[in-house]
């Protein structure tokens, strides 16, 4: 029985997956996300309905257009697998209680904010917002004093925006969106959080100027693995954080 539940929500994941690949085309380019069916960016085809399976489709239609054989990105699969991954993990975590619900609209919120910071450099407000009200909602339910949720908001966000006048080298999106990540988890988990993003943005930097994909110099959309550590750090930050100070006691 838990592996039939856990498996709807995955499904119930990839295709809210499909939605948010819309949100993430569309947005930045100032269209509706509400009217307008799906097309093929390349020949605006209308997609459909057929066409529009999660995951599957791309692999039925060889990620091609089935009018123009243009190619599509294997992104749309991916973030509907992604989607659909988080939505399955955050069930097996927390089971039927409003945890789930708050870590599915988390999950939801970065997939969107990542998916749009690598192709824009840009965190929108909108989404900072979202994640206030996600914060709110959860703070009762978090087991931790609202101190440490206001610590956490500005343990983070004060040295990033610090850095940000001095240097100009960290976006007002950054900040934000660490600070709402903050006061959503708490100053413990938001400290894991900056750990796990500044480790896998370190990395895939180093990586990417050995590929030479990037100059020395160039800028990366730090956002993305900001998200990373902000899921990671709400299922599992506290835990990390305690494991950590005990083998220093």
């Amino acid at each position: 029985m838990q592996t039939l539940i856990t498996t709807i929500f995955f499904i119930f994941g990839s295709i809210l997956g499909s939605f948010y690949n819309v949100v993430i085309y569309r947005l930045p380019r100032k269209e509706s996300v509400v009217f307008g069916s799906s097309h093929c960016p390349n020949c605006n085809t209308p997609i459909k309905p057929y066409d529009l399976i999660p995951i599957l489709s791309y692999f039925i239609l060889k990620g091609k257009c089935r009018n123009c054989k243009a190619a599509f990105s294997f992104r749309y699969a991916l973030i509907e697998f992604v989607t659909g991954g988080l939505f399955a993990l955050t069930y097996h975590i927390f089971g039927y209680s409003w945890l789930t619900f708050i870590g599915i609209l988390l999950a939801s919120v970065l997939i969107i904010i990542t998916a749009i910071d690598i192709d824009t450099m840009e965190i929108y407000d909108t989404f900072q917002v979202i994640l206030l009200f996600i914060a709110i909602a959860y703070i009762p339910q978090s087991g931790l004093p609202i101190g440490d949720h206001l610590i956490g908001f500005f343990i983070i966000s004060i040295p990033f925006y610090i850095i940000a006048l001095l240097t100009n080298g960290m976006g007002g999106g950054d900040i934000k969106l660490i600070a709402m990540g903050g006061l959503l988890l708490g100053w413990k988990a938001t400290l894991v959080a900056f750990f796990i993003a500044s480790i896998t943005g370190g990395i895939v930097a180093i990586l990417l100027v050995l590929l030479k994909q990037q100059g020395r110099k160039s800028l990366i959309a730090f956002g993305p693995y900001l998200c990373l550590g902000i899921y990671i750090a709400f299922i599992y930050g506290n835990s990390i954080f305690d494991w950590y100070i005990r083998l220093f006691s």
